[in-house]
């Protein structure tokens, strides 16, 4: 007998259901919407860090690749020097070579004395003339160098404080190895941001006699720090660069601070900023301020006195 059932074949099929559609919570969506905004605006605000730290260094230097003025100028006889050749064979720096006078009836106050002046971080040679000039009057063979990336001196890269600390180094050098000039007769001489090097330089070299510090500066973060917005961490990314509170507190070497006179202007953020630097130099130590104008006699006098006190080279 036939079977009644139906077949499974020929049963209907049974309705399909819709299944219900998934809600997104719109506070999970702002949530992510605000994690993609604040990703971005992280990225944006490091790379701008990031772009800050790489530019940093025109906060403070302020290079020109001219020469204008020549020590000629100041009636001066001089000589333009190009030493430190790199792989190139080109040369790296350029500096003047201005020897004590020689002239017949004249014997210069230091015998053999030289003084190699590191300018500040703006400008170049051409800036120093009148500084050159003053320290050749008494009686002093000056040697002075344009960094790289300064004056004529290889332009190839950006100046820095460790270019420019490598530049007075190899500056010492030339003195020493090719002119035999003993270290003992050579005293560094910095103004504004080359105080910090002059600093750095005795330091590493004892035998040094002296160092003269003109117009110092004793906290360049705090001048970067007053050039930027105020969103940047500048103190955090500039660091401590051409730092001279450090030397200056261990330094050994007879020290004379210039404060105020014609190179006040430089970077050296207030006339008493320099004085309280120097409250916590190392012995032996002296300071001389200077009014802005019309100090001449008391800077040369003030200088002839130290360098008699430890310039091995003076001639009483």
């Amino acid at each position: 007998m036939p079977s009644t059932k139906p077949h499974a074949r020929n049963r209907p099929a049974s309705p399909v259901r819709n299944a219900p559609l998934e809600v997104v919570d719109p506070v999970w969506l702002m949530k992510a919407v605000g994690l993609c905004l604040g990703g971005a605006i992280l990225c944006g605000y490091a790379t701008l860090c990031l772009l800050y730290f790489h530019g940093e260094w025109q906060l403070l230097l302020h290079p020109a690749h001219t020469i204008g003025h020549s020590p000629a100028s100041a009636g001066l006889d001089y000589s333009e020097i190009r030493f430190g050749a790199a792989e190139t064979g080109q040369p790296r720096l350029t500096g003047w070579w201005i020897p004590a006078d020689s002239s017949p009836g004249f014997e210069p106050r230091y015998a053999g004395g030289t003084v190699l002046y590191l300018h500040d971080g703006s400008g170049s040679l051409s800036d120093s003339v009148s500084a050159l000039a003053n320290l050749h009057r008494i009686g002093l063979n000056v040697f002075a160098i344009d960094y790289r990336g300064f004056g004529a001196s290889d332009n190839s890269s950006n100046p820095s404080e460790a270019r420019m600390s490598e530049d007075a180094a190899a500056a010492l050098e030339y003195l020493v190895s090719t002119r035999h000039i003993p270290a003992a007769e050579i005293v560094p001489y910095g103004s504004g941001l080359g105080a910090s090097l002059a600093a750095h330089l005795a330091q590493a070299h004892p035998e040094l006699p002296a160092v003269i510090l003109d117009n110092p500066v004793p906290d360049v973060g705090s001048v970067a720090a007053e050039k930027s917005p105020r969103f940047i961490p500048a103190r955090l990314l500039f660091g401590h660069p051409f730092d001279i509170a450090s030397p200056l507190a261990t330094l050994g070497t007879p020290k004379l601070l210039i404060a105020g006179g014609p190179n006040s202007s430089s970077s050296a953020s207030g006339s008493d900023a320099p004085r309280d630097l120097f409250r916590h130099a190392a012995n032996p130590s002296s300071a001389l301020t200077l009014p802005p104008a019309g100090g001449e006699t008391q800077y040369q006098a003030a200088l002839q006195r130290f360098l008699d006190q430890y310039l091995p080279a003076h001639r009483p």
